[in-house]
């Protein structure tokens, strides 16, 4: 009860504060709602993924599952071409726990203003936190790209999205990780008879993401469960916090 009114306190005194001095440091100002993604050189975290593929040729429907891990690294901090300063993620992924990480797949950066935690990966820009957290508060993560319903497919499946904070400074464990406090980011939930696309985030104070939901399926068969669909394309993949540090 007193961490739940601490934060309570701490949300009311930054509104205050930022009304009258806007230009403090966000930095300075309450670091506990910014760290909720930290960002320093060496910080590093390691996912278990498990990921299905729904693929259906009638009447052939198949369900390819696939184990591995993935790491997120800062290496690096450079200054991008807004003037902020952006940290290089290596990301690596391995099939087995006894293979190396040292290969890089992919660079993504990300970057921390005094509004927002925004993630640029493979080229796609989202905002994925606002500050402060604030049960109930909404935006646009997906406001940088150009995704509508008649838009490529690359972005259409983008499309529609609202983030919504709930679960704001409530405990969280996962892969036997507790976190005191952690903040939930439900990005997009829709279903109906024969569509689900769900994507949801959990992020754990000091240490960042710590948990991810995302799938967009469909299916031909509306006697299915989405557990199992039946006449189905499309994918579930799940991200579990492993192990991290840094």
């Amino acid at each position: 009860m007193i961490k739940r009114v601490s934060y309570s306190l701490i949300v009311l005194l930054l509104f205050i504060l930022a009304g009258c001095k806007q230009d403090t440091d966000h930095m300075t100002l309450s670091p506990m709602l910014y760290d909720y993604e930290p960002l320093r050189v060496g910080h590093y975290l390691l996912y278990d993924v498990d990921s299905i593929t729904y693929t259906f040729a009638d009447p052939i429907q198949t369900a390819d599952t696939v184990h591995y891990q993935i790491q997120e690294l800062i290496s690096d901090t450079f200054i991008d071409n807004l003037g902020n300063t952006a940290y290089r993620i290596e990301v690596s992924k391995r099939y087995d726990t006894t293979s190396s990480l040292a290969v890089v797949d992919r660079a993504w950066y990300c970057f921390k203003t005094r509004n927002s935690f925004e993630k640029v990966e493979d080229d796609l820009h989202f905002i994925k936190l606002i500050f402060p957290p604030v049960n109930g508060v909404t935006w646009n993560g997906n406001s940088y790209l150009p995704a509508s319903d008649t838009s490529s497919d690359i972005y259409r499946a983008y499309a529609g999205w609202t983030y919504t904070y709930s679960d704001v400074n409530v405990p969280k464990a996962i892969n036997g990780l507790g976190f005191d406090s952690a903040v939930v980011v439900t990005e997009i939930n829709e279903e109906n008879l024969i569509n689900k696309k769900l994507s949801r985030e959990t992020y754990a104070y000091h240490v960042g993401l710590m948990y991810k939901e995302w799938e967009i399926i469909n299916k031909q068969d509306v006697s299915a469960s989405w557990a199992a669909p039946n006449k189905a394309t499309g994918f579930r993949v799940r991200m579990r916090l492993h192990a991290y540090g840094g």
